[in-house]
C-alpha cells in the first residue's frame, strides 16, 4: 500500500509525533535550549533524565535563596572565622572644663578658701570632639604619630590594611580608613566625650588614643591663647593709646620749660611773691624811719638817702609785680600755658591707669576662662581578647539583611510571574 493511499486517520496512528513545543523553557536538562521550532520531533525523555529531573529542579527552585542568603553567609563566615585578623581595642572618656567667672565672682571668698570654682564646658566638648573626627587631626597623627604604619601592621589581613589594592594611598582614602577605626562620640547628659579606637595590635591602639588626647590638648591651649589675646587686645589698644597721649603732654612741657626757661611757673611766681613781702617789709622799715627822721629833724641830710632807698624799693616791688602779672611774658601767662598742660598730663596719668586696670582685669578674667582637658579614663593595654571582628553579631546583621533582600526579591519574582502573558 502506498503512502498516497493512507488516509488521515492511519497517518495519525502509524507515525509518533510529539507535542508541539512551547515557546517557554522546559524544566529538563534534554530540553533546556528554547526552541521556536514547531515540528521538531524529540525522543521521549530516558529514565536517566527522570532521574536527574528532580535534582535539577531542587536548585533551580532554590537558587536565589542560595545566591542571596547562603553564599553572602558562607563567604563572609569564613572570612570573619578564618581569614580577618584579630583587632585589639582601647577606650577613653575625658571632659572639657573651665572656671566658672560667674560662681567665682559671687563667692569669691569661698573660692579662695576652697579652690576655684569650675564647669563642665560642654560647648568645647563637642567642638574638640569635632576636631577629634576632622582631617586635621588625620593630619597631625600621619605627620607625628606614625598613623600610617599603624594601618599597615604585617598582622593584619590583606582586605583590613591599608593602603590595599582596593584603597590607594592617599590623604582621602586614609581619611576614610581612620573613621573606620577610630569613633568618638559625647553624652549630652554628662558632656563626657569618648574616644574608641581599634589597632592590630593593643600597643597601637593605646598609642593611637594617647596620641589623640594630646592633639585634643593641643587644640585646648590654642583656643586658650585666642581667646585670651582677643579678650586683652581692645585692652592693650587702649593703654597704648592712653601712653602715647601722656608722651604727647610730656613733649609740650618739655617744649614749654626749655622756651621759657621755667620748670614750674607756680615755683617762680611764688618766690617772687616771696621777694615781694620781703621788699615790702624793708619798705615799710624805711618809710617808718623817714617819718620818724621828718617828726625829729626834717632838715636832716639823711632824709635824702632814706627817700631814695625808699623809691628804690618801690621800684623793685613794681618791677617784680609786673613780671608776675601784666604782659604776654609774665609768670602769669606762664603759670595758665603751665597750667593746661599740668591738667592734659593728669588726664592723660589718669586714663592711662584706668586702661591699665581694665587690661588686668581682662587678663583675669581671661585667665579664668581657662579651658582644660581633665580625662577621666585612660587608654588601656587590652592584650588578653581581641574587640574585633565580632563574628556572631556581624553573621546576625548579615544574615538579617540578607534575609530581608531575599524576601524582597521573591515578592518582585511572584509579581513578575503574576503579570506575565
Amino acid at each position: 500500500m502506498s503512502d498516497a493511499s493512507l488516509s488521515a486517520g492511519e497517518k495519525k496512528d502509524s507515525i509518533y509525533e510529539p507535542p508541539k513545543l512551547r515557546l517557554e523553557q522546559e524544566k529538563h536538562p534534554v530540553l533546556e535550549e528554547v526552541t521556536t521550532s514547531i515540528g521538531v520531533r524529540l525522543p521521549p525523555p530516558s529514565p536517566k533524565d527522570e532521574l536527574v529531573l528532580p535534582r535539577f529542579s531542587f536548585w533551580r527552585r532554590h537558587r536565589l535563596f542560595t545566591a542571596t542568603v547562603v553564599l553572602p553567609v558562607a563567604i563572609v563566615g569564613y572570612f570573619l572565622t578564618f581569614v580577618a585578623s584579630p583587632r585589639y581595642g582601647s577606650t577613653a572618656s575625658f571632659i572639657v572644663r573651665s572656671i566658672d567667672r560667674s560662681i567665682a565672682a559671687q563667692e569669691a571668698e569661698s573660692s579662695l578658701a576652697n579652690g576655684l570654682a569650675t564647669t563642665i564646658a560642654s560647648d568645647e566638648t563637642y567642638a574638640i570632639v569635632a576636631y577629634l573626627q576632622s582631617r586635621d587631626v588625620v593630619d597631625q597623627l600621619a605627620r607625628f604619630d606614625s598613623l600610617r604604619e599603624m594601618l599597615n601592621r604585617p598582622q593584619g589581613d590583606f582586605v583590613t590594611r591599608y593602603p590595599t589594592f582596593w584603597l590607594p594611598d592617599n590623604k582621602e582614602f586614609l581619611y576614610w580608613r581612620f573613621q573606620w577605626m577610630v569613633s568618638t562620640n559625647v553624652d549630652p547628659e554628662t558632656g563626657i566625650g569618648t574616644i574608641e579606637a581599634s589597632a592590630f595590635t593593643p600597643e597601637d591602639a593605646q598609642g593611637l588614643i594617647q596620641a589623640m588626647l594630646r592633639h585634643a590638648e593641643a587644640l585646648v591651649n590654642r583656643m586658650n591663647e585666642r581667646y585670651y589675646q582677643t579678650q586683652t587686645a581692645s585692652a592693650e589698644r587702649f593703654v597704648a593709646q592712653a601712653e602715647k597721649r601722656v608722651e604727647a603732654v610730656e613733649a609740650e612741657l618739655k617744649d614749654f620749660r626749655n622756651h621759657t626757661g621755667s620748670l614750674d611757673p607756680n615755683l617762680v611766681a611764688k618766690s617772687e611773691l616771696d621777694v615781694i613781702q620781703g621788699l615790702s617789709a624793708q619798705l615799710a622799715q624805711v618809710e617808718a624811719s623817714i617819718a620818724q627822721q621828718v617828726k625829729l629833724a626834717p632838715a636832716a641830710p639823711s632824709l635824702a638817702g632814706l627817700r631814695a632807698q625808699a623809691r628804690s624799693y618801690r621800684d623793685e616791688i613794681d618791677k617784680i609785680r609786673l613780671s608776675i602779672a601784666g604782659g604776654a611774658n609774665s609768670e602769669a601767662e606762664k603759670l595758665h600755658v603751665y597750667d593746661q598742660l599740668t591738667l592734659r598730663r593728669d588726664l592723660a596719668i589718669q586714663a592711662l591707669s584706668d586702661a591699665m586696670a581694665q587690661l588686668e582685669l581682662a587678663r583675669s578674667d581671661a585667665e579664668r576662662q581657662h579651658l582644660y582637658v581633665q580625662v577621666i579614663t585612660r587608654p588601656r593595654l587590652e592584650r588578653d581578647w581581641a574587640r574585633y571582628p565580632k563574628v556572631t553579631f556581624g553573621l546576625a546583621a548579615l544574615l538579617a539583611i540578607c534575609l530581608g533582600v531575599f524576601l524582597v526579591l521573591r515578592k518582585l519574582r511572584d509579581i513578575a510571574l503574576e503579570h506575565r502573558p
